[in-house]
């Protein structure tokens, strides 16, 4: 797995962030056998370190509707 550290700008109702974190790429699943066995493969993630604005860290004041929108965001910016 191919892990990312990231630091990109993302504007989320109307206000720009500067987010950081780590980007866990999606990974396709691996069958070995008939039987089935093997990996199964797993989702893409995406880790949030801190998210500022203009420079003061408010991570800590992130709702969970915002801090989930923001792993949104990161993961469609780096999926597309």
């Amino acid at each position: 797995m191919a892990v990312k550290k990231l630091t990109l700008g993302l504007t989320i109702y109307d206000v720009y962030l500067e987010v950081t974190g780590y980007y866990y790429p999606e990974e396709p699943t691996e069958w070995y056998d008939d039987n089935m066995e093997g990996y199964p493969g797993s989702y893409a993630e995406f880790n949030i370190i801190s998210v500022k604005v203009e420079g003061i860290n408010i991570t800590e004041l992130l709702s969970d509707e915002v801090y989930e929108l923001i792993i949104e965001k990161v993961i469609e910016n780096q999926q597309s």
